[in-house]
C-alpha cells in the first residue's frame, strides 16, 4: 500500500517530532568521551578515605606522643648501672671509624660531630636541603673516656 504525498509529509512531521523529543535523552545517553572517561574511574568510597585520613592522623599523633615519651625517658635516664659506673656499649662499625655509644637502658644513641646530607638515599644524593654537621653529642665525652681505658 503506497503514500500518497499528504500522507508521506505527515508521516515525516511526526517522525521529526519523536526524535525532536528524543534529542534531549539521546544526548544524555550518546557516549561521550568524557563519559568514557567518567565510567572507566575506579569506584572510590568516601567512607574508607575518611577512615582512611583519620587512621593516619591516629597513627601521626601516637607516633608524636611515643617519640615524645621517649626524649623524656633518655633526658631521665641516668645512663649507669646499679654500681653508679657507666651502662654505656661502645660501638665501633662505622664507616668513619669513630666510636659511637649506646645506653642499654634508654637507646640513646650518642653520636660525635658528623655531616647529615638531606635527601641522600634514593634519589641518587641529589636531595633538597644542604649538606650540615650535628655537633657532637654532650654525652660524647664519656664514650671518648670508655674507649681511652678499653
Amino acid at each position: 500500500m503506497a503514500l500518497d504525498k499528504d500522507q508521506q509529509a505527515e508521516v515525516k512531521s511526526i517522525i521529526k517530532e519523536v526524535f525532536a523529543g528524543l534529542a534531549p535523552i539521546l544526548e544524555q545517553v550518546a557516549l561521550t568521551p568524557e563519559k568514557i572517561r567518567e565510567a572507566n574511574k575506579p569506584w572510590v568510597d568516601p567512607a574508607a578515605i575518611a577512615r582512611e585520613l583519620r587512621e593516619r592522623e591516629i597513627s601521626r599523633q601516637q607516633f608524636n606522643e611515643a617519640r615524645a615519651i621517649t626524649k623524656q625517658m633518655q633526658e631521665a635516664c641516668p645512663h649507669k648501672d646499679k654500681n653508679e659506673k657507666w651502662a654505656i656499649n661502645l660501638q665501633h662499625n662505622f664507616p668513619d671509624h669513630q666510636p659511637r655509644g649506646i645506653c642499654p637502658h634508654c637507646n640513646l644513641c650518642i653520636q660525635p660531630a658528623h655531616w647529615v646530607i638531606p635527601g641522600a638515599g634514593f634519589d641518587g644524593g641529589n636531595g633538597l636541603g644542604q649538606p650540615y654537621i650535628v655537633p657532637e653529642d654532650k654525652l660524647y665525652y664519656v664514650v671518648r673516656m670508655l674507649e681511652s681505658m678499653a
